[in-house]
């Protein structure tokens, strides 16, 4: 679909533009990183991740990331991107096989220390962004697209991790880093989630249940001993991005990010179930799933990483800032569900919202297009109320939480400036 579409006009956001300075240099290093970490790239290969401009899209979402955060986060993009064109390759590709390279991806990251980063097939040192204790940088570190089960990230109970995914092995694909079509969607100082907040204006909005407490999750995170299934250029490339939030980031916040990874993944193994089947599913299911695929749950841990200001779970899952979450979440994945329709049609076996409008209320697809653009428009206007309405938690609390809803923003926009700049979503 032709970024010029009519649609693009009636979408109008009032979250200002923002890039991080350092964004253009990022994305020349991170072409590099690519090629040395992930494997040797051909010439068209590296003209596709140059055109891709994936550290653009991180410095819109971090704009006050350091050069050396904003390579993390360009990396950490880069990596979801390409798990994401692996997964959706295929029309109808094998759960089975998906599944195993999404429990390789958590076993990776629930290792303690996370393991060492394997030389590339051609034996020669890359670029690493990290490979000891932490480093003395500053502050600064979405990416969106599909999968997911209904609901935001839950903890998973230790008893839970030994799936029936489990027991498929799978490695990743070589040719994933030789023509990658774009690559993708983290960073902080090391801080403590508080316990415990109480908003001072409104006695009502009390912190719920923890959706990730630590102690449960750190629990949960720890991987089972069986061979690794997860191997190649995605595994090194993931080794050599993690290590850095790893050192210098919470056990807590490793838990936050963690669990939001796996919600993305389950929603990954869940769509390329449905592909597999030919399901489609309807709007009320498609909503909570396509807030998974997104991923765009990942990129908000990576605000705490980025800025160096850690927020306390019981202000992350308040319901007050969790509803502004989902709402950003939902605008800036409708928006790239209206910008990559054509080429859903084709590949992601219906999972979009405009098809999903299209099938369940049995209109053209040029009409589902203006519903989903009224509901666009319906979210944002909720958006601005729902951030204008979050409660105070008090002084030591409202900074960090500025930062965090500001990232929420910064999403949004900057989902959408860089979806109509980058190659990725022209022909």
């Amino acid at each position: 679909m032709s970024v010029a579409s009519s649609w693009v006009a009636e979408l109008r956001c009032p979250i200002p533009p923002r890039l991080c300075p350092h964004s253009d240099a990022v994305q020349e290093w991170l072409v590099d990183w690519a090629d040395r970490v992930g494997g040797p790239l051909d010439a068209a290969a590296r003209k596709r991740m140059a055109r891709g401009g994936i550290a653009r899209y991180a410095g819109r979402l971090y704009p006050e990331a350091t050069e050396a955060d904003l390579r993390v986060l360009a990396a950490l993009f880069t990596w979801f991107f390409l798990l994401d064109d692996a997964c959706d390759a295929a029309q109808r590709p094998r759960p089975a096989e998906v599944a195993a390279l999404c429990d390789g991806v958590l076993r990776l990251l629930r290792a303690e220390p996370p393991p060492a980063v394997p030389a590339p097939r051609s034996g020669q040192p890359g670029p690493h962004l990290g490979t000891g204790p932490p480093m003395p940088t500053g502050a600064g570190a979405a990416a969106a697209h599909r999968t997911g089960n209904p609901g935001p990230p839950q903890p998973r109970p230790a008893h839970q991790q030994a799936s029936a995914h489990q027991q498929a092995t799978v490695s990743s694909p070589q040719a994933t880093t030789s023509s990658p079509q774009a690559t993708a969607s983290p960073q902080s100082r090391a801080g403590q989630h508080g316990s415990a907040a109480t908003p001072h204006a409104r006695a009502a909005n009390q912190p719920t249940a923890r959706l990730s407490g630590p102690a449960q999750s750190r629990a949960a995170n720890q991987p089972a001993a069986r061979a690794e299934a997860f191997d190649g250029p995605l595994r090194r490339m993931l080794s050599d991005a993690w290590r850095l939030p790893y050192h210098r980031m919470s056990a807590a916040w490793r838990d936050r990010f963690v669990d939001a990874v796996a919600h993305h993944l389950d929603g990954v193994v869940t769509e390329a179930t449905n592909k597999a089947s030919g399901r489609l599913p309807g709007v009320a299911e498609y909503v909570p799933l396509r807030r998974a695929t997104s991923a765009a749950y990942v990129s908000y841990a990576l605000i705490e990483f980025a800025t160096g200001q850690p927020v306390p779970d019981a202000v992350y899952h308040h319901p007050a800032v969790r509803a502004v979450a989902d709402t950003a979440n939902d605008l800036l994945s409708w928006f790239n569900d209206l910008l990559s329709l054509e080429r859903d049609a084709a590949t992601s076996g219906g999972h979009n919202l405009v098809l999903a409008v299209a099938r369940e209320e049995r209109i053209p697809v040029e009409s589902a297009i203006e519903v989903v653009v009224r509901r666009w428009q319906q979210s944002m206007r909720r958006f601005v109320e729902l951030r204008d309405a979050v409660p105070s938690f008090g002084p030591a609390l409202d900074g960090p939480l500025r930062h965090y809803l500001d990232g929420l923003a910064n999403s949004v926009r900057g989902t959408m400036d860089w979806s109509l700049e980058s190659a990725r979503y022209r022909s």
